[in-house]
């Protein structure tokens, strides 16, 4: 049919190429962010309900952030391989 968009990869999954790369780009960000707002807490002030607060639900992003980033790797790497293997 004219005027469908049709690509060769299933869109939101893990052959998507943009899906793969920015899902990993956003546990990177997690990770950074929430590790930052850690180390941070932990500089300035831990006697603090509200800074214990911080540092469980900054730990748990980190947590989160770090097992998005472990379940994009090897597609990451697998497209990296194959865009590498494309150009040279």
């Amino acid at each position: 049919m004219i005027g469908i968009y049709d690509p060769e990869f299933g869109v939101m999954s893990f052959t998507d190429p943009f899906f793969i790369v920015s899902s990993f780009l956003a546990g990177v960000f997690m990770c950074a962010m929430s590790g930052t707002l850690t180390l941070l807490t932990l500089l300035l002030e831990t006697k603090n309900a509200n800074a214990e607060f911080v540092i469980l639900v900054s730990l748990i992003a980190f947590g989160f952030g770090a097992a998005t980033m472990r379940v994009t790797s090897n597609p990451v790497q697998a497209w990296l391989i194959d865009v590498w293997s494309a150009i040279v």
